[in-house]
């Protein structure tokens, strides 16, 4: 038919009536939509409303590595037919500490999540409160006890149980004891490390023996490892106990350490690639380029975890941190906690994985196979004797000198301000007293908006 022949409103009746035709279609998508959308919230992906085998499933966020894997089949074989774990995979090679906080934060913000228990860094628990479900009527006080009282002590807020630790760390020092004991009087300076070398002492190390060499590496990109290095090389909480507010950054104690940062890029005692690598890359790069000493986390490199090439690592030692004369060696304490999501639809059975994880069974299964420090007491008191046993021992003996990182609601914003002024400090983009100014400025402004959320 040919359109010039048309009435002149016939043009407008058709697309009246494809409209009204097209409206059932219409209707039927959005009501397809809305029955999709309801499905998904009444029914996270924890609970499956069209399973009928009986068996909960329970739906864990981490950084599944080999010792998680093993925690979780061990667990699926000990309930099957009853519970079943499944892996929600974060990597850290994909996702840093910061992205995977963002990431379950999204997630949990809506009735909708499918998680039911998530890992998260110790200092984040205030902030995941409001999501999470009160833990104490779950875990009797005689399982607590058990546990390690320094990262137990991080799963509290207002003296409410919101965590379990998964797992615990220490700030340490690594060195390289057969480039030590090389030295002239090197058994004498190992005996030294053993009890915490002074920095003074190990400025003196590099003049004598390393001269102009890097000699030292910390962490500072900008990113929660530095605020680590800040806190340990400052020597004392961030978090002033008698108030609760976080230290003056204007203080002449912490312009004057921080001072000492900027001198390790600047005179190289500490190599310029400090400036852009996170922990294990920086013991990989003082392995590769003979540097005696690296801040990290203990480690154990186990075959069925290799993290570093094995007989490079057979080199390093850990010891304490070193301190300033008068001082004393102050690690921060690092690890995860286990939280359960309070919209979770299977928490008794979500209970059970915890506890399992917490348990000396799957502890055992976590420092075996991945080299994490257990939070069971027991770990630390056997009477086993040989050089793991006494590396535990050692830690014990590190974590009663730790400190923790403050435990404030807003802490991940006041991380993100201040490490980027840590860095850029380090990096010489900024002067010490000027950055320090600005971060107190910014945090200060944080902390009077009150809530991160």
């Amino acid at each position: 038919m040919n359109d010039k022949n048309l009435p002149e409103d016939q043009p407008k009746r058709l697309r009246i009536k494809s409209l009204s035709t097209s409206l059932p279609f219409l209707f039927s998508i959005g009501a397809l939509i809305f029955l999709i959308s309801f499905l998904i919230s009444s029914f996270p992906l924890g609970t499956n409303p069209l399973n009928t085998d009986g068996i909960e499933r329970v739906y864990f966020a981490d950084n599944i590595g080999v010792g998680h894997a093993e925690i979780i089949r061990q667990f699926n074989e000990l309930h099957q037919g009853e519970v079943e774990v499944i892996a929600i995979d974060l990597p850290f090679s994909k996702f840093n500490t910061n992205q995977r906080k963002e990431l379950i934060a999204r997630n949990l913000r809506s009735r909708s999540s499918r998680i039911d228990v998530f890992s998260v860094d110790l200092i984040w628990v205030p902030r995941f409160t409001k999501w999470a479900e009160p833990l104490a009527p779950y875990f009797a006080p005689q399982f607590l006890n058990k546990l390690v009282p320094q990262p137990l002590q991080t799963c509290y807020v207002d003296d409410i149980l919101y965590a379990v630790p998964l797992y615990t760390d220490i700030g340490a020092l690594y060195y390289r004891k057969d480039m030590i004991l090389a030295l002239p009087d090197g058994e004498a300076i190992v005996e030294r490390i053993k009890q915490s070398i002074t920095w003074e002492e190990m400025l003196e190390i590099r003049d004598s023996y390393f001269p102009g060499k890097p000699t030292f590496i910390p962490q500072a990109v900008a990113y929660e490892g530095l605020i680590c290095n800040f806190n340990e090389i400052i020597g004392q909480a961030l978090e002033d106990e008698a108030t609760g507010q976080l230290i003056d950054l204007t203080d002449p104690l912490v312009i004057e350490r921080t001072h000492f940062m900027r001198e390790m890029i600047r005179t190289n005692f500490a190599p310029i690639e400090a400036l852009s690598m996170t922990e294990d890359d920086c013991i990989r790069f003082a392995l590769a380029h003979d540097i005696p000493f690296v801040r990290g986390w203990p480690t154990v490199n186990n075959e069925d975890y290799q993290r570093f090439d094995p007989e490079l690592f057979k080199k390093l030692e850990i010891a304490p941190l070193p301190h300033f004369k008068g001082g004393e060696s102050t690690p921060v304490f690092g690890g995860w906690n286990m939280m359960l999501s309070k919209h979770s639809p299977v928490k008794d059975a979500s209970i059970l994985f915890m506890e399992f994880a917490a348990s000396m069974q799957g502890q055992q299964i976590f420092y075996e196979r991945e080299g994490l420090l257990p939070i069971q007491r027991e770990f630390y008191s056997q009477p086993k004797a040989g050089p793991r046993q006494e590396r535990l021992q050692l830690i014990q003996k590190m974590m009663q000198k730790g400190l923790h990182r403050p435990m404030l609601d807003q802490y991940t914003l006041i991380s993100d301000i201040l490490s980027t002024q840590l860095h850029q400090i380090m990096s010489g983009e900024i002067e010490v007293e000027v950055g320090l100014a600005l971060a107190k400025k910014e945090i200060d402004a944080v902390m009077a908006r009150g809530s991160a959320f």
